[in-house]
């Protein structure tokens, strides 16, 4: 059987540099992007983020916050998001790539790929669509109704034949979602998955003191209950659809009005749970403690060994979702683009409905 196609760049190796976190984080235009909610009208809420593209990981948040009303004080969320890798093995068991290790570059984008009433190309390469949308129903009740917005930053990693669009949203109820869109050409038409990780360095409310939860739910006979376990240690864990399984985290210094604990809950969007021979796609969520040099998934297994402790420190949370793309007729020419992701949603940051009435 011969191996799909694939077109390896010169460097096939990339090495992955994260700053100090005794930085401040800073950057300029077009790098830099603020926005206010609505686009029209009184302010309600405010996002303000930096972003590069680096070769590789392709577009990298590095740093957000949001802001949820025109007086509050501006909330930390990010301070490094990214793909920290895409994992396609073939069916037939020989073919089995890491597409991050190869080091690919993204494709300069024009007016045709963003071309929104709000959408603009952005960056020294031309390479990030920057797009604010109408993101459909926020809330309704009989004749009532709201309508949200959100910001949209995206870019598209050149994969051999592949292009992955690497997506982040920015929402004006502060939700944030990322997204990897698989598309291009199917060059041999093998049964393949696209296995993508994010590494989420989410500094909610600055880098110190974070804790991160694991939820459950469970149905015993007409009842049901719901339990949130601290995490005190590296780990991953796998995801239960029967469970609703998905990460919290916090900040105990973060709270409402309400005097509420602040969260962010990070909720996935699975079409099914892809585990392989290799150790580093056994679980679908991952916790570990900030090191500036633990940026691949793939080694993952190596970075909770010895387990060190996260409860009340800098964490990151990882990610992993996949595609199983079963080759079909209509991939002949161009396979149209399939999506895989998350939800990171604020929980009680808020003490009563956001963008209300």
């Amino acid at each position: 059987m011969n191996p799909p196609i694939r077109f390896f760049p010169v460097i096939a190796l990339i090495a992955f540099a994260a700053p100090s976190k005794s930085n401040a984080q800073a950057c300029s235009k077009p790098y830099f992007v603020e926005q206010a909610f609505p686009t029209t009208g009184p302010e309600e809420t405010r996002w303000k983020l930096c972003w590069q593209v680096l070769a590789g990981p392709n577009l990298v948040i590095t740093g957000a916050w949001f802001r949820p009303a025109p007086a509050a004080p501006w909330i930390k969320v990010i301070y490094d998001a990214r793909v920290s890798q895409i994992f396609v093995p073939y069916h037939g068991g020989d073919t089995r790539f890491l597409d991050i290790a190869f080091g690919f570059g993204s494709v300069p984008l024009t007016s045709v790929d963003c071309r929104g009433h709000t959408g603009i190309v952005v960056g020294a390469n031309k390479e990030v669509c920057k797009e604010v949308r109408d993101r459909g129903i926020a809330w309704k009740l009989d004749s009532e109704v709201r309508r949200g917005q959100e910001l949209v930053l995206w870019s598209v990693l050149a994969a051999a034949q592949y292009n992955y669009i690497v997506e982040w949203s920015f929402r004006d109820d502060g939700i944030i979602v990322g997204r990897v869109g698989a598309t291009g050409w199917a060059a041999w038409p093998e049964t393949h998955m696209h296995g993508v990780f994010w590494r989420l360095d989410l500094d909610l409310n600055g880098s110190c003191c974070n804790a991160a939860s694991l939820f459950k739910h469970t149905e015993t006979g007409l009842t049901a209950i719901d339990t949130v376990t601290d995490i005190t240690s590296e780990s991953g864990f796998q995801w239960d659809a029967k469970s609703f399984t998905m990460l919290q985290l916090r900040d105990s210094t973060l709270k409402n009005s309400n005097g509420k604990n602040s969260e962010w809950h990070l909720m996935p969007s699975v079409s099914g749970t892809p585990e392989h021979d290799e150790a580093f796609t056994k679980n679908t969520f991952w916790v570990t403690q900030y090191r500036w040099s633990e940026m691949l998934a793939d080694d993952l297994p190596t970075y909770v060994v010895p387990a060190e402790p996260v409860l009340g420190r800098d964490v990151v949370l990882w990610y992993y979702a996949g595609l199983h793309h079963m080759v079909r007729d209509e991939d002949s020419d161009m396979t149209h683009v399939m999506w895989m992701g998350f939800m990171l949603k604020p929980w009680n940051v808020w003490s009563k409905t956001p963008l209300f009435p």
